[in-house]
């Protein structure tokens, strides 16, 4: 594993037994309707953010929690999630992630930790994926039909219509569908086989830049709904994640 990476996985696990003492002394504030953040997010953050830094002083530093973000900075960026899945934090439900990517020219890698299973995905280009050491691999599904596919709705209520439409043409050919919340994990459990498919609308690049590391490492595969291939400088983005069999499909049905 790159040197980098194993220091960026110590911080995060140390993040993630902070996360857990902390959900005791909750502090909750409200950013939009549905939309929240809390104290543990703003430390993990603060924490990640300096550990980060001093790791990689020339890397420019990319978070759901910054005030202003450079999504179109050249050279290497940290890409942070500190909590992903807020509100399920809030409401007790271990569905939570902490999730961090470094891109730089060349080289990418990814870490999805959540602190409440122990399960730490990783993933460094071109040396797979893995999960707390194993190896991951996506499905071997090759139709909709067997599949179970994961997807996410938006915060903003007025966006949903099309994304619930979405989610009827996906259900009306799949096996099944999930939605547990964090698009962070929802990615990783596409690349651990787990999940055939996942889709969602408005994600931000800190919401996914880990997982696709994961995904693509793992075999699978991303684009937007209309199957281009994703930009890493984008700020928000529609996302379409598969197994790379079920892909066409998928977006057929998107």
């Amino acid at each position: 594993m790159h040197a980098m990476m194993i220091e960026t996985v110590s911080l995060v696990l140390q993040c993630g037994e902070y996360v857990r003492n902390a959900c005791k002394h909750l502090k909750i504030e409200e950013k939009g309707f549905a939309n929240y953040v809390t104290n543990i997010d703003m430390s993990v953050q603060h924490q990640l953010e300096e550990g980060l830094s001093a790791l990689s002083p020339e890397s420019a530093f990319i978070s759901e929690e910054n005030a202003d973000n450079d999504y179109g900075a050249s050279g290497s960026r940290w890409i942070v999630d500190p909590i992903d899945g807020t509100t399920n934090l809030i409401h007790g439900y271990p569905h939570v992630a902490i999730s961090v990517a470094h891109y730089s020219p060349g080289q990418r890698f990814g870490i999805i930790y959540n602190p409440f299973n122990g399960e730490l995905f990783t993933a460094l280009s071109g040396q797979g994926a893995f999960l707390n050491g194993q190896p991951l691999h996506v499905s071997e599904h090759t139709a909709l039909e067997q599949c179970i596919i994961g997807f996410g709705l938006p915060y903003d209520r007025a966006k949903s219509a099309p994304m619930l439409a979405a989610v009827g043409k996906v259900y009306a050919a799949c096996q099944d569908m999930k939605r547990k919340g964090p698009a962070s994990l929802d990615l990783a459990y596409v690349a651990a086989g787990r999940l055939d498919g996942y889709f969602e609308q408005d994600l931000k690049i800190w919401d996914i830049a880990a997982g696709l590391v994961l995904l693509e490492e793992a075999g699978g595969q991303a684009s937007d709904w209309q199957g281009n291939k994703l930009d890493a400088n984008l700020a928000i983005t529609d996302l379409a994640a598969s197994n790379g069999a079920i892909q066409l499909e998928l977006l057929q049905r998107l």
